[in-house]
């Protein structure tokens, strides 16, 4: 009875940023096991926030299986505007792995994230600030890993745990 309720889809409608970051977190707040994202570069979302570094944080001391992929067109915002980010991929880097798309990906414009292959985040284009959130849709959330995947297979790592120099 009240299973069958949680098995059915939820859809959420989200325009605007702070929108967009709500739902992230509670996306996040779903993750186990691997959470994947795919983005132009995460700036728009509030990965630098405190309160993000935390969620991401317990999600991965929360089973050493869990995985964060992260795959975006321009590492740049990661790099020098992402601290936190870079803290986590050091605290954490069997766990989480930051690439960059190859020209052959480039095109793709739109962005998701999709958390234990049933919830996903789908922002519908870079340029707009529409998206939804669709909670325990194993068939749609199939279909962005799909997508996904076949992304990092035109990407490259682009940032390392590792800081050389210092």
């Amino acid at each position: 009875m009240n299973t069958q309720l949680e098995e059915t889809p939820v859809t959420k409608a989200i325009i605007g940023f702070s929108a967009m970051a709500q739902a992230i977190d509670e996306l996040v707040a779903q993750a186990g096991g691997r959470l994947s994202i795919f983005d132009r570069d995460l700036a728009d979302y509030g990965f630098n926030s405190a309160e993000r570094f935390n969620r991401l944080k317990v999600f991965l001391l929360a089973n050493r299986s869990n995985s964060l992929q992260i795959v975006v067109h321009r590492s740049e915002y990661l790099e020098r505007d992402c601290t936190r980010m870079m803290i986590l991929l050091r605290q954490f880097p069997r766990a989480v792995t930051i690439c960059k798309t190859l020209p052959e990906a480039q095109r793709v414009s739109d962005a998701f994230m999709i958390a234990r292959g049933l919830h996903y985040f789908h922002r519908f284009h870079g340029d707009h600030s529409r998206a939804e959130l669709v909670l325990n849709d194993e068939s749609g959330a199939g279909v962005l890993q799909k997508r996904f995947d076949e992304i990092v297979t035109y990407s490259e790592p682009a940032i390392g745990a590792s800081v050389l120099g210092l």
